[in-house]
This record gives structure tokens, sequence and C-alpha cells, in this order.
């Protein structure tokens, strides 16, 4: 967009209004008191001197506009505006403005962080699923070709049973991206939805004589249940898959004024305190999880995502081989819709 001093001139009207205001009040002044007396020629030169100044004015100030303006124009760069080399604004009007641009920038930068982010977290994803994917299909393959007449089929639905975990967990993945358009916060009766869940796994408690202490009270939390759900599937399982032979996982609910907790806890091998802060991390197993080849370092990763975007939060606290234990936090109080991303 071209720079004109005609449409400047246009924006001046209040300045132009005021000096002739201003000059209109001299030329009263002077014709109206006695004392003073002016020549209609020295008025008129007045008047000649006063617009010079007033269009030396006007045309310095638009050649500092263009000059500033071309600066800024030239600091944009495919949508990218760079602050440095333009100088210090003139006037107060243009450090707004400067401080506007500035501000776009800041957020803009924030958001391309924030989607790179997430593309690499997304590669990274799908890259280690189509991994951890291959290895059951490849199993199922062998158990139908070298099992004509003596099909294992507890192994084959273990497999099976894998590869549908997988597939749940890629498409909770991909959804988290449109988490805005496929959520619905309501009042959810939590100790319904977590016996739903302990019903869910009470296969894998029996297959594997892990005893469930469920003491959940009657308590509802603004969630969404669908995504709950899955999250919370997610820590159950993982407390299954590390709570040792025969052990036990407790799942209990504390509520104050403040909040509902829900803690499931395991009195398995526990978590290395150099691994506590990494547990949540894409692809991360720990020593724990390299000694399990069931451990891929996403379900985990997508509960906790999960968990964030619905505003609610999360801790946890381990003791190497005694103990493990999640705690989920759901806020109460109408400032909870505000925390959802």
């Amino acid at each position: 967009m071209k720079t004109s001093f005609l449409a400047y001139i246009r924006f001046q009207k209040r300045l132009i209004a005021l000096y002739l205001v201003i000059m209109t009040f001299i030329t009263i002044t002077l014709y109206v008191e006695p004392t003073m007396s002016i020549y209609l020629t020295n008025l008129i030169y007045l008047h000649v001197v006063s617009a010079c100044f007033l269009f030396g004015y006007l045309a310095f100030d638009f050649y500092i506009i263009q000059k500033q303006y071309k600066s800024l124009t030239s600091r944009w760069s495919k949508g990218l505006f760079i602050r440095e080399g333009i100088g210090d604004a003139k006037t107060y009007e243009q450090q707004l403005y400067l401080d506007f641009f500035q501000s776009i920038y800041d957020e803009h930068q924030q958001q391309l962080n924030m989607t790179r982010q997430d593309k690499k977290e997304s590669l990274e994803f799908m890259t280690m699923w189509v991994h951890e994917i291959k290895t059951p299909i490849a199993i199922s393959k062998l158990l139908l070709e070298h099992s004509a007449d003596n099909l294992d089929f507890p192994s084959l639905k273990e497999e099976i049973a894998r590869i549908e975990r997988s597939v749940e967990q890629a498409l909770y993945f991909t959804r988290t991206d449109n988490f805005a358009q496929d959520y619905m916060i309501a009042k959810t009766e939590l100790d319904k939805l977590v016996r739903s869940l302990v019903k869910h796994h009470a296969k894998e408690f029996i297959q594997l004589k892990i005893k469930i202490v469920l003491q959940v009270e009657q308590a509802a939390v603004n969630t969404d249940p669908k995504w709950l759900s899955f999250a919370l599937s997610e820590f159950i399982s993982n407390a299954l898959k590390y709570a040792g032979d025969e052990g036990t996982i407790e799942i209990r609910s504390e509520t104050d004024k403040e909040e509902t907790r829900l803690i499931i806890q395991d009195n398995g091998i526990g978590i290395p305190q150099h691994d506590i802060n990494r547990i949540f991390q894409l692809g991360f197993t720990g020593s724990n999880g390299r000694m399990s080849r069931k451990s891929t370092g996403m379900g985990l990763y997508i509960a906790k995502k999960i968990i964030d975007k619905l505003g609610h939060g999360i801790s946890v606290s381990s003791k190497e081989g005694e103990f493990t234990t999640m705690t989920i936090y759901f806020p109460k109080g109408d400032d909870y819709y505000s925390t959802i991303i």
C-alpha cells in the first residue's frame, strides 16, 4: 500500500481545525483590543507565515511517518514481523503500534513453536506406533501360519487386543489436536465411571491374580466422561502392568471444598526417582519399561495430555520396590471452565 500526502492531510482535520480556531482568535483579539493596532497587510503576513509553519510541520510529520511506514513494511517477511532495525518511535502513537506489532509477533512465534512441537510429537508418535503395531501383527501371522490344526487362541486374542489398544491410542492421540471440537463437559458420577472401568479390566485382574480395593465415594465432577475414561483406563493398565504377581491395586477418592481427588495406587515395583519426572514424556519407558516388552511409552503420554486438556491436574509419587500412586485432581467452582484448553 502506497503512502499519500493528501490522504495524510485528511486525517489531520483536528490539527487544522485547531490551527484555524487559534488564528481566528488571534485575529479577533487584534481587532477588538483598542490598545493593539495592526495593519491589514501585517495581519495577512502573520497568517501566511503561520500557514507556512503549519504546512512545514505537516510535511515534516508526513516524511517521518512515511519513513517509519517503509521501515515497518520492510520488516515483514513471510508474515513475520522483525522488530530489530526499525528504530525508536517518534510519536506516542507510533510507540503504541510498535508495541502492538511486537505483541502480535510474540504471539505468532509462540503459536508457531507450539505447532512445530505438535508436529514433531505427531511424527515421533506415528513412527513409534507403526513400529509397535508391527510386532503383534507379525506374531499373529506366525500363530496362524504355524498352527494349522492347533491354533493358540489365547495368544492370538492377546495379540489382537494389543493391536486394538494401539489403534485406540492412535485414534485418541490424533483427536487431541482437535480437542475443542470433540469434547462435552458434564457432571459425571466419578464412582460409576471408575466401577465401569474396573469391570472392563476385570479379566486382566483375574488373569494376573491382582486384588482390587475400591473405595471411591459418590461424587460428581466436571469432565468429559469419554476422554476421562480413556485416560483412567491407561492409568489402570499401567498399574496392572507393574503391580507384580498377586499384587494389590487400590482406587480411592477424597473430597474437600476445593477439589475431588482420585487416587490409583499399586504395591508393585515402583518407579526409580531418576525416572519419575519423565514418565509422561513421549516414548519414555524407563528402567522398568525396558524389562517389559508391553511398555511402549505412549499410553501415559496420551493420558497426561488428555488430563491437561480437560483442565484437571495430576501428580505421581512412588517408592521403588513398594508402591506407585497416581493422583488426579478435579477442581470445583465456576472458574473450572476457564482452565480448559
